[in-house]
């Protein structure tokens, strides 16, 4: 069984809520008006008035001492709820009637008699008598008929309610309708479609549930997108060396080529690069999966400068690239793994040759700042585009697509340096400016125990080879 939809879930719960709302107000006014007494309520009125007029009585008898002229002070009971008359008479202390008027009255029942007493100084001097009678034909509340009220505040209870279920239907659908829309986003990319988005809501957190939602669909997409390119990629660059092993070996086969040492040196070369490229995905797919093995040890960063320096020399000087070291004094120890950090200098400073025209320079440099030890290799080469510098990090990534694997390697190099970079705790980024060049940072913690070092070398001492 199928749960059931959000909006209806919702437009059920605002039905009852308001059903039951107005049902309790219904109920609420049937039993004040059900359970009221007009008659009750218009003799509380009338003895109210009544006492009223005995305190004023109380007060002429204390002021002129007898009830002589009380005549002038004696009227009619006043009206009070719906339609009351009465006869007022006032007796003295003996019951003697002293003075009293009487209205005209219409008998409609037993006729009430209240009896209100007199008091001044602790001594009854008289009772005021009044005979109230109920007519209410002017204002007939005792004999209301409830039916047509009821009809009347049914009716009117009934359209209310139809405007707030219309007013919960259209709440509801502001709320399940992009709820669905995720839905069916969610079910297109669970199907391959990554390019399917949600349009923004209009209620604030289901507008950041859109957002969201639009930016994980906008990384899974470039996420496949990359995995298709890395597929692409891995089959290209494996399919290379493959083909030209294969063509070799045919030819051999064939008598075209001999099988001599030439032909052996150039299927190893082959052989080699494939070599290379599958130990190359093989330590990524170790750093990404956070297996990779470090054998970390204390040393200086002027050592690991120092003998990247040495070890591309020759290379340098082929290409008639001027190779510099820049070194400050008193670096601290790191505590590294040199042979990983080795090859991460390896890779920028093999890139930085094949990438400086002859006449140029390449300059390696290390540094202290304020979070660790910065390394630096700048070239003075073409520079890198602004498109394509946030990209130069990923893997088979390469600015330049026509540039064979003569010129360039695979494009690994600078994704094994961030990923190397990265599993010593530090951070690797890249500057470049067109026909001005590019640099390469890197930085490295300290070595907490390792002793501040004494000078090894000058502030700017160089290793220069042209």
């Amino acid at each position: 069984m199928r749960p059931p939809r959000l909006f209806n879930l919702m437009l059920t719960a605002f039905a009852l809520v308001i059903v039951l709302g107005i049902s309790g107000m219904a109920l609420a006014f049937w039993l004040v008006v059900g359970q009221s007494n007009p008659e009750q309520m218009r003799w509380m009125e009338a003895e109210a008035a009544a006492r009223t007029q005995a305190a004023q009585l109380a007060a002429y008898y204390q002021r002129v001492g007898s009830w002589r002229g009380v005549e002038r002070q004696l009227g009619p009971l006043p009206q009070g709820f719906g339609s009351i008359e009465g006869a007022v008479s006032l007796l003295d202390e003996n019951g003697r009637v002293v003075a009293g008027r009487r209205r005209p009255m219409i008998l409609r029942g037993n006729e009430a008699v209240l009896r209100i007493p007199i008091v001044v100084n602790n001594q009854q001097v008289g009772t005021l008598v009044i005979s109230v009678i109920d007519t209410d034909e002017a204002f007939p509340v005792g004999n209301l008929n409830r039916r047509p009220l009821l009809l009347g505040m049914l009716s009117a209870g009934a359209g209310l309610m139809a405007v707030l279920l219309v007013l919960a239907a259209i709440f509801s659908r502001q709320i399940s309708t992009p709820l669905r829309q995720i839905s069916a986003a969610a079910h297109a990319i669970a199907d391959g479609d990554h390019s399917s988005r949600v349009q923004t809501a209009n209620v604030r957190e289901l507008a950041d549930l859109s957002a969201s939602f639009n930016r994980m669909a906008e990384a899974l997409q470039q996420a496949d997108q990359q995995r298709r390119q890395l597929t692409a990629d891995i089959a290209h660059e494996l399919r290379t060396p493959l083909s030209i092993i294969k063509g070799r070996l045919e030819g051999i086969q064939d008598g075209v080529y001999e099988a001599d040492a030439e032909q052996i040196e150039a299927l190893l070369t082959e052989v080699a690069l494939l070599e290379r490229l599958i130990n190359d995905l093989h330590l990524l797919a170790l750093a990404d999966a956070g297996q990779l093995p470090l054998y970390r040890e204390v040393v200086s960063p002027q050592m690991l400068v120092n003998e990247a320096i040495r070890s591309f020399t020759p290379a340098a000087n082929e290409r008639n690239v001027r190779l510099s070291a820049t070194i400050d004094d008193n670096l601290p120890d790191i505590e590294v793994d040199p042979q990983r950090i080795a090859q991460v200098l390896g890779n920028l400073i093999g890139n930085a040759l094949r990438h400086t025209p002859a006449g140029g320079e390449v300059i390696v440099s290390a540094h202290r700042d304020e979070s660790g030890i910065r390394f630096e290799v700048r070239d003075t080469g073409a520079g890198i585009d602004p498109a394509d510098l946030p990209y130069i990090f990923d893997r088979f990534y390469k600015a330049d697509r026509a540039r064979s694997r003569s010129s360039g390697g695979a494009g690994l190099g600078l994704a094994i340096a961030r990923r190397l970079v990265e599993a010593h705790g530090g951070q690797i980024w890249a500057t470049s400016a067109l026909q001005q060049g590019t640099t390469v940072s890197f930085r490295l913690p300290v070595s907490p125990t390792a002793p501040e070092p004494a000078n090894q070398l000058s502030t700017g001492a160089l290793l220069n080879n042209i």
